[in-house]
């Protein structure tokens, strides 16, 4: 029987609003999940086209000890496939198996890098370090999800032992705060060097973050059926417990004095929690606050200032492809998930001060100009490179395969390309040029085999998912988010000035992520539940 005096409607059908409903739906609470898009996922989901199965948001998944313990403590059961990462620079390629592989790593930016031997060697231990700290974190499943009272032996010989290895760790990186671009700064004074390590993080990313990546690398998994199939599976999980899901609602007003949330089409939702587990920005543009006091109104304001004047960080631009040629051709020549920069030279000023003069003084420069800048951006980024089909061969045609090439990009930019009318010829250039560089680098005569290709960009991703600026993990690193962003601040993460309004998802804490996500919404759901107890007890 549903706890009736309990409603809860969830805004937002990521895996934040899923991870929430599902919990809350197991409890037996009279749950709504509320979605503007005609399917749930967010910037997780996997779509066809033409047989191919492409996968938007994140190529694959880290589990960060929160993912795979979570569906586990739902009862969900998934077959996971491998993932390896490979890096390659030029014509350098290496594959990422165990942190041994660290000093393959270290080798080849000796061989493209060799006066800066002994500053790589430098930044490789420091890297080394920095790994085994995000190692004790990641190795570990997080406790959250475990039933710790059915377990004494474990409380005692294990997660009390890994907890102090784990506060050590956290301490120890937060020594390493500062932008990745200041720190490195300080080991070498190679601009190429800098670049080539860590350009294919976002801006001003943090440090411990970046060069404790070499690790994460070994975490990643893919789900059979592709990334979409994990918010499919969650999916079923809340209709299951009774939960209920409404597509193409677009919540367009939240009035908490009544705990009422209206849609564009002016259907109202009461509701006795509100989880708001979408964009941050929208939230506190669409309240109404009338019937609040003076002071609850004061904290809600200065809490939407804060807010609304941050921004997202960089997003991605992302080309899709068929391709006819075999997925064995593209084991050999990188395997199902890399990392790819065709030159060392690095982006260095033309992402810098290029960049960001190309925005200020848009209207007065010319098409050309703007194309020629594109053409250096595109020559010396990092792609990240997927194909599904070499994890799940079912996800392609027989002897064809799908890609999907990526690289960071700022929506500002694109935005202006937008308003002056040429946004169709602009996404056409840039994926032309993507294919021509992958034919003359990685994958030699691709632009003969292209089937057919099309691409998203920061817009797509805003108009689609509602996410400001197009982010995909949220907050801009280049200021202080307006979020807790130190791992022990998570459980507050949720918590809002607004009455009986709790927020999930990538918006919350930074930097997120999926597992961030998840995480986000289990918290959540537990404060909901935890004063439901208290209520009743």
């Amino acid at each position: 029987m549903k706890n009736n005096h309990k409603k809860v409607v969830i805004v937002g059908g990521g895996m934040a609003g899923l991870t929430a409903a599902a919990y809350l739906a197991r409890e037996k609470f009279d749950v709504l999940l509320v979605e503007k898009n005609d399917r749930v996922g967010g910037l997780v989901s996997t779509f066809e086209s033409n047989g191919f199965y492409f996968d938007t948001g994140p190529r694959a998944f880290i589990n960060s000890g929160i993912i795979k313990p979570m569906l586990g403590n739902l009862g969900i059961q998934w077959e996971f496939l491998e993932n390896r990462i490979a890096i390659g620079i030029e014509d350098h390629l290496i594959r990422i198996r165990s942190m041994d592989d660290l000093r393959e790593y270290q080798h080849m930016l000796v061989d493209l890098y060799p006066e800066n031997k002994a500053e790589i060697d430098q930044i490789i231990a420091v890297i080394s370090q920095i790994s085994e700290y995000t190692r004790v974190l990641y190795e570990f499943d997080n406790p959250n999800f475990t039933d710790l009272t059915r377990n004494k032996a474990y409380i005692f010989k294990k997660l009390i032992p890994w907890t102090f290895k784990f506060l050590h760790a956290l301490r120890k990186l937060n020594q390493y705060n500062l932008p990745m671009e200041d720190f490195l700064q300080r080991l070498t004074s190679n601009p190429s060097l800098i670049d080539i390590i860590i350009q294919h993080f976002f801006r001003k990313t943090p440090t411990h973050f970046a060069l404790g990546y070499f690790y994460v690398y070994l975490d990643y998994f893919y789900p059979k059926g592709g990334t979409g199939s994990l918010s499919s599976i969650l999916k079923e999980k809340v209709i299951e417990w009774g939960g209920k899901i409404e597509l193409n609602k677009k919540i367009i007003e939240v009035k908490p004095s009544q705990s009422i949330a209206v849609t564009s089409d002016g259907q109202a939702y009461p509701y006795d929690d509100l989880i708001w587990a979408a964009d941050l920005k929208t939230l506190y543009r669409s309240l109404n606050l009338a019937g609040f006091d003076a002071d609850t109104t004061a904290k809600i304001k200065i809490e939407s200032e804060r807010i609304l004047s941050s921004r997202g960080a960089e997003s991605v631009l992302i080309l899709y492809a068929g391709v006819n040629r075999p997925p064995s051709y593209f084991r050999q020549n990188g395997g199902e998930h890399l990392f790819y920069t065709p030159s060392r030279q690095g982006l260095g000023e033309t992402n810098h001060a290029e960049r960001i003069r190309l925005i200020e003084d848009f209207n007065q420069k010319s098409r050309d100009e703007i194309f020629e800048w594109l053409e250096r951006y595109l020559q010396l980024n990092t792609y990240e490179i997927s194909i599904p089909a070499l994890r799940d061969p079912t996800l392609a045609p027989d002897g064809k395969t799908g890609l999907m090439v990526s690289c960071l990009f700022d929506y500002h930019l694109l935005e202006l390309v937008e308003k002056a009318g040429w946004y169709d010829e602009f996404k056409e250039v840039c994926e032309s040029t993507v294919i021509r560089i992958l034919s003359q680098s990685l994958y030699k005569g691709l632009d003969q085999d292209v089937l057919f290709r099309f691409s998203s960009t920061p817009l797509t991703i805003q108009k689609i998912s509602g996410s400001s600026e197009g982010a995909i993990t949220g907050w801009s690193f280049e200021m202080p988010p307006p979020v807790p962003h130190t791992l022990k601040d998570i459980p507050r993460s949720v918590l809002t000035p607004i009455p009986n309004v709790y927020q999930a998802g990538q918006w919350v804490y930074s930097p997120a992520g999926v597992p961030i996500a998840i995480l986000t919404g289990w918290y959540a759901s537990q404060n909901i539940l935890k004063k439901a107890r208290k209520k009743a007890g």
